[in-house]
């Protein structure tokens, strides 16, 4: 089975709406994802959301390419957000046919309320056949690793929901392939790749996120982890290079993310 490869929106925060549409599909993608919702200034919210001439120009970029959108990043389940903003993001993603969304709890203590927002994400978005995937990395407060991230969506017992598995944060919290050893496969409702170095002491993690390394060009064993992932999963490639962004074109950074990745498979 070949290999279905997504383009990252944080890889490429420079482009958005129609014209990350035009990159992931002149880079050879079968799949983009767009940041739908976000609290987060440096992941800003994509304009298609809320502007719906735009929303519908989107559409037509994505029948005309043939690419399909396939997630919707990311609600941050903190103490402030009410579940009830989060509506406009996940109609905008059924209606451009996104199957899956990302949750990240980053710091929220109180575990009963990032749990009660949690299973209201999943209802809202069960009513859209949208699943909704936990992500988990090093610098997050409440879910910083694999089995945080397990335990949390276990205990949250929604049906539509899994784990994110970003192979980055796996080696840098988990374990690398090791962590994934116990790992339910029906768990893993999305996967993420980069490439960097194995030995994390004196990396600083929150740079370590934003400079990541085409796949095949550091030392993660991601030939073991493609050769433990079912093949019918889609790959979404993340390697945002912020150094690189407005010296090097986005569609030649995305090309160069495609041909690694699959150069690599």
């Amino acid at each position: 089975m070949e290999r279905k490869l997504s383009l990252e929106p944080l890889g490429v925060l420079d482009v958005t709406d129609c014209a990350l549409v035009d990159v992931a599909a002149g880079a050879g993608f079968e799949y983009v994802s767009m940041v739908a919702y976000s609290n987060i200034p440096q992941l800003p919210t994509d304009p298609a959301v809320a502007d719906r001439s735009l929303r519908k120009a989107v559409a037509d970029r994505l029948g005309q390419t043939g690419v399909k959108l396939l997630n919707l990043e990311c609600f941050n389940l903190t103490p402030e957000e009410d579940p009830a903003d989060f509506r406009d993001a996940l109609e905008f993603g059924a209606e451009l046919g996104a199957s899956r969304a990302t949750a990240i709890v980053y710091d929220n203590a109180d575990r009963r309320d990032a749990l009660a927002k949690f299973r209201r994400l999943c209802d809202m978005a069960r009513e859209h056949d949208i699943a909704i995937n936990l992500e988990f990395f090093a610098t997050c407060r409440t879910i910083p690793n694999l089995d945080a991230a397990v335990d949390f969506v276990r205990e949250a017992a929604c049906i539509n929901s899994g784990i994110v598995v970003d192979f980055l944060h796996i080696v840098r919290t988990s374990g690398g392939m090791a962590g994934l050893a116990d790992l339910e496969p029906e768990l893993i409702g999305m996967v993420q790749v980069s490439d960097g170095l194995l030995d994390s002491e004196g990396i600083d993690l929150q740079a370590d996120m934003l400079e990541r390394r085409l796949p095949g060009s550091g030392e993660f064993p991601l030939r073991e982890f493609f050769a433990w992932l079912d093949p019918a999963v889609v790959i979404g490639v993340e390697v945002p290079q912020l150094g690189l962004m407005g010296k090097v074109p986005a569609i030649e950074r995305a090309k160069n993310m495609a041909q690694a990745t699959r150069a690599l498979l």
